[in-house]
């Protein structure tokens, strides 16, 4: 039985130091026996007693259908289930919380996020389209799915998708203009997010995302 953590590709292409301190601290912690490759190569391999631990909301969601693995963990539920986790202050900080729609009935990921943000001084601005009710992933809600995430996790991504009214595809200026209207209606202008792609959909909007790798590893940097 091996726990294996899967420490999402564009988390580590865009927050590349602080990816590299979690990953440190998911070994010594023990949240994981080691680290593994990208899930879409790799999560084939996991093996019906493995455990994968994971940060990428699409990970969990092409693992959880397409793997053998016996058990999946988040990452941030195993951070917030940690009372010696050496957590950074940002009191007096307020921030909205964007959750991902591709995680939008993982409710205990949901919980974990928000008690982090406690613990860390933030105030968590809820809104209205939180938690179950989120259809929001940046860009990549605004196109068609990709037909490999589509094979890999097609209740999640095809026939959910379908039923959510996700992956509409757009063109540039309709897109644009669809994540403006989004950043627009978030009354704070730091948005914590816990989904690269949310990150990525949210600044193009005119926000100022804040990933939760940056708050726990205290990468962030404000402005």
């Amino acid at each position: 039985m091996t726990r294996k953590f899967f420490p999402g590709c564009k988390v580590k292409a865009r927050y590349p130091e602080a990816s590299e301190w979690l990953a440190d601290q998911v070994l010594a912690r023990g949240y994981a026996d080691e680290i593994a490759g990208c899930c879409r190569t790799d999560h084939q391999a996991l093996a019906s007693d493995d455990t994968a631990v994971c940060i990428c909301n699409s990970c969990m969601a092409m693992i959880d259908e397409d793997a053998d693995n016996g058990a999946m963990e988040n990452v941030w539920v195993l951070i917030d289930n940690d009372p010696g986790f050496p957590l950074p202050s940002y009191e007096g900080r307020r921030m909205a919380v964007q959750d991902c729609g591709r995680a939008y009935d993982r409710a205990d990921v949901q919980d974990a996020v928000r008690s982090l943000m406690r613990k860390m001084g933030i105030e968590a601005v809820e809104l209205p389209d939180a938690r179950e009710e989120s259809r929001f992933c940046g860009q990549s809600f605004l196109k068609a799915v990709p037909k490999q995430d589509a094979g890999f996790a097609p209740r999640r991504y095809v026939e959910d998708a379908a039923r959510r009214g996700i992956f509409t595809p757009l063109g540039p200026d309709a897109m644009q203009a669809r994540l403006e209207e989004h950043a627009a209606a978030i009354p704070t202008d730091e948005v914590c997010c816990y989904c690269s792609a949310c990150d990525v959909g949210l600044e193009a909007g005119g926000k100022d995302a804040v990933n939760m790798i940056e708050l726990v590893s205290g990468m962030f940097r404000e402005g």
